[in-house]
């Protein structure tokens, strides 16, 4: 058993302890015995597939912004394992614990997330499943995406030809940061990574309109959410933020399937919130609107206390 004392692997990592389960492995803390350096080992039965794909990533994407280093994968005692940076809290945990987010640490994550997903998305890869849970925290507010499971091609490295649009009944990724095309069934491009950044950077603002949505089934929890996202006007969940993180949305959710993101353009309207100019004015409601928003957003919000869908 992995959680035994005293196993080696790859003649190189000791085992420590457990730090970390999901659907698809575990996750242990492990000593390099020639380096005394700590590192992350992921491991998961050998018929599945997944930590092979992701270690297939990890090495298209080394030495990229926010990309953690993979330094070894291989088989162990009936399992394949995949040896990465040890990593500190991630960013749903450090925000559980800060409360309050400063804006220029909010910018700061935005504008390091954008060149992420500028650096992935130039090399043909869409993420597909951005979330707090998969940001992990190091000194500096310095942020590395972690778990690539859910990561594909966006288009033919070869012929650079992106693959073509269709439907599916199977959704990928969060509810609570999908984009509304993944929410429809259409699917991923490079918009949605954007889309779903912008409600990342607004959930570190505010609680969404959809947070906690419960219902019969993970199907009715999906269509709930998209409900919401779709009748809640943007300008109303982002009342009292600068316009630069409603302008950030707005752009997103304009993108057509095959279209490149301006990633520079979604940076200055970051970086744009902190001085003065045109994106860092506070977006504001009349008096009228304010009153139908409180109308709607209770409306939103009711729930059926029967099963959560994330």
């Amino acid at each position: 058993m992995m959680e035994s004392k005293e196993i080696i692997i790859h003649k190189r990592w000791l085992i420590l302890y457990k730090i970390g389960e999901g659907s698809f492995g575990q996750v242990f803390k492990a000593k390099d015995i020639k380096s005394n350096d700590f590192y992350a080992i992921k491991r998961e039965p050998l018929n599945s597939p997944q930590l092979y794909h992701e270690y297939k990533l990890y090495k298209i994407l080394r030495n990229g912004p926010s990309i953690p280093k993979c330094h070894w994968f291989g088989q162990h005692d009936g399992y394949n394992c995949l040896a990465i940076d040890l990593l500190g809290m991630n960013l749903k945990e450090w925000q559980d614990q800060i409360k309050t987010i400063p804006l220029e640490t909010i910018v700061h994550f935005g504008c390091q997330l954008v060149n992420c997903f500028r650096y992935m998305h130039e090399l043909g890869i869409i993420y597909r499943d951005l979330k707090p849970e998969n940001l992990c925290l190091l000194p500096h507010h310095s942020l590395k995406i972690v778990d690539f499971g859910l990561a594909t091609w966006w288009k033919n490295t070869k012929t650079n030809i992106p693959h073509p649009p269709y439907k599916t009944k199977h959704k990928t990724g969060t509810a609570r940061y999908a984009s509304i095309p993944v929410h429809h069934g259409q699917t991923h491009a490079r918009r949605d990574d954007m889309e779903s950044l912008g409600y990342l950077l607004l959930d570190l603002f505010i609680d969404l309109p959809w947070s906690g949505v419960v219902a019969k089934s993970c199907k009715a929890g999906w269509d709930r959410i998209r409900q919401i996202k779709e009748r809640t006007p943007l300008k109303r969940m982002c009342v009292g933020l600068p316009v630069g993180i409603l302008y950030f949305i707005e752009y997103t959710r304009r993108l057509e399937f095959y279209d490149r993101p301006d990633y520079d353009y979604l940076i200055s309207l970051l970086t744009g919130c902190l001085s003065p100019g045109p994106y860092s004015s506070l977006v504001e409601l009349k008096n009228n609107q304010k009153a139908r928003l409180m109308h709607e957003l209770s409306s939103a919000n009711q729930r059926s206390p029967i099963s959560h869908c994330s």
